[in-house]
């Protein structure tokens, strides 16, 4: 009886929580929220910046033959 071996079978129990990932994920959503926030303020600036440039030139065609004429040169 000596040379016998015992099956025994052990069950280990944990009560670790494990939270990788989860400050990751709300801190990526407040990233994409910024980012966006800035784009949508950029987009705004560029239209009121046009609605400017529009008003000052006397209008949307007089706009364009400025435009024009500063690319070209004339």
């Amino acid at each position: 009886m000596k040379n016998t071996r015992m099956m025994v079978k052990t069950r280990t129990k944990s009560n670790v929580l494990v939270t990788d990932g989860v400050g990751t994920d709300i801190l990526q959503g407040a990233v994409v929220g910024l980012g966006a926030m800035a784009a949508g303020l950029a987009g705004a600036w560029a239209v009121s910046c046009l609605v400017a440039g529009v008003i000052a030139a006397g209008g949307p065609i007089a706009l364009v033959v400025s435009w024009f004429g500063a690319v070209t040169g004339i």
